[in-house]
């Protein structure tokens, strides 16, 4: 499904790739969840993200046929020292893209404060705050930034948008994805949280204020964004502008 001119979203997965640079973007990864969970919170869940996020981007690449992907933010978990499992799991990630990609870009998001300690040891690049190509501007989103002129589309993650839906006692939630405009009339797009761990800012039940990026509570109308929910079966469902599914 096309969102703007030269960028979709693909199909089923959360995910979109930018046909004018060849790229797939994804965001906020969160790689070392699970020890952060059993160390820090005493919730024990299985170390499986990882595989899961492989077998994911696997599915992606039968679809697309890229040469390039862009992470945008929020690669590894804890906001400290890299963990042991992060370490781990940040380089068998790079391994395992570098076999299908020949160039991996690494935005810095807010949790990845000693991510360059690894990229250091297996010559990864991650730019800090932003990353900008043809116009197309990636930065994390949980921090401003001064816009450059020359950008039209802003990529950003961070927020990890979800929708509560709801009829009677019943109720689901899915991942989701915000695109629109911002107020300087330039596009924005929000991805969804690669992780499959990530439980997600309940969007349309969350006052602008409680909102976690400074760019979508001072730079958007958030109300104005239109929001595709993302499901494996369906694939992308349409649901129009936020203010209208808002509960």
């Amino acid at each position: 499904m096309e969102i703007f001119e030269n960028v979709e979203i693909i199909n089923g997965f959360k995910a979109v790739y930018i046909k004018e640079l060849d790229l797939i973007v994804i965001s906020d990864l969160q790689l070392g969840e699970e020890l952060y969970l059993a160390e820090e919170k005493g919730i024990f869940v299985p170390q499986v993200q990882l595989k899961e996020i492989k077998k994911e981007l696997s599915a992606i690449f039968r679809k697309i046929k890229a040469k390039r992907i862009l992470i945008n933010g929020d690669v590894k978990h804890e906001f400290g020292e890299a963990s042991r499992q992060e370490w781990r799991e940040v380089i068998e990630l790079v391994e395992f893209l570098r076999k299908k990609v020949k160039e991996i870009i690494v935005v810095r998001g807010n949790h990845d404060n000693y991510l360059l300690n690894i990229a250091s040891k297996i010559d990864l690049q991650v730019f800090d705050p932003f990353y900008l190509e043809k116009g197309y501007l990636f930065t994390h989103g949980h921090k401003k930034i001064s816009y450059p002129e020359n950008f039209h589309t802003l990529i950003i993650g961070h927020e990890e948008p979800a929708i509560i839906l709801k009829e009677g006692f019943d109720k689901i939630k899915l991942p989701a994805l915000l695109y629109g405009k911002m107020r300087n009339s330039k596009r924005i797009i929000c991805l969804p949280a690669f992780s499959i761990l990530s439980s997600g800012t309940e969007i349309n039940a969350s006052e602008i204020e409680d909102l976690l990026s400074p760019i979508l509570k001072e730079d958007v109308d958030v109300d104005e964004l239109e929001v595709i929910g993302i499901d494996k079966e369906l694939g992308p469902l349409k649901f129009g502008k936020l203010k209208n599914i808002r509960i």
